[in-house]
């Protein structure tokens, strides 16, 4: 006799982000390209403001983000979303970034990220984070991105695929910083809809996202 220890239902949060993903997986063609980095100089960055900063230095999360944001107002194919058989390529960037709370998976938008500083990113993620812990977080701060982060390096991933978070066109996976004995590698993973994106400009994009990884801007 089969005992189980658990039986929930499939309600509330957790099934309208299913919902919601599967509706992203039945709609998009999402195809994966994956790199890695040197990660050394933006450890020196990340590094250096933790040591003058404490507890108030921006994350590794913020300063990616920031990179991405700085790089979507110049890549604009990649700052869109699809509605039914239309693309809107977006003059704001704003990048929902996946976080797990105890309530389980939210994705807050931070707005204008191109316009933010690497601080201000830090603090609106902190206060977004927060009301989702709390359960008080609103859904006009979970919609209106254009791109998405989802960052499991914390937790030791190096690549995975992350669900194309609709409408947008790509989702930036980013991994685990490993030293493999020739200096601190980083891992990313770019998921596009291959019905908007083409797998060449999303190599170059994917290419210019390592590149300011490697050469991060002093906040």
């Amino acid at each position: 006799m089969m005992c189980m220890d658990k039986v929930y239902k499939l309600a509330g949060l957790r099934k309208a982000v299913a919902e919601r993903l599967g509706y992203s997986l039945r709609t998009s063609l999402p195809v994966a390209l994956m790199t890695d980095y040197d990660a050394s100089r933006l450890l020196t960055v990340y590094n250096g403001l933790k040591q003058k900063l404490g507890v108030e230095s921006p994350s590794l999360t913020a300063l990616i983000t920031k990179s991405v944001g700085n790089l979507l107002s110049r890549y604009k194919d990649f700052n869109a979303v699809v509605e039914g058989d239309e693309v809107r390529v977006m003059d704001e960037v704003n990048i929902a970034v996946a976080v797990d709370t105890p309530r389980g998976l939210y994705a807050p938008t931070i707005k204008n990220v191109d316009g933010k500083t690497v601080f201000e990113i830090e603090a609106e993620l902190r206060r977004l984070v927060e009301r989702a812990e709390k359960g008080t977080i609103t859904l006009n701060e979970l919609v209106g991105h254009s791109f998405t982060i989802s960052n499991l390096g914390h937790l030791d991933v190096i690549y995975f695929t992350p669900i194309i978070n609709p409408p947008d066109v790509c989702i930036l996976g980013v991994g685990a910083i490993k030293d493999y004995g020739y200096g601190p590698r980083g891992h990313l993973t770019l998921v596009f809809d291959h019905r908007v994106v083409d797998g060449a400009p999303a190599a170059a994009f994917l290419r210019e996202i390592r590149k300011s990884l490697e050469n991060p801007a002093i906040p």
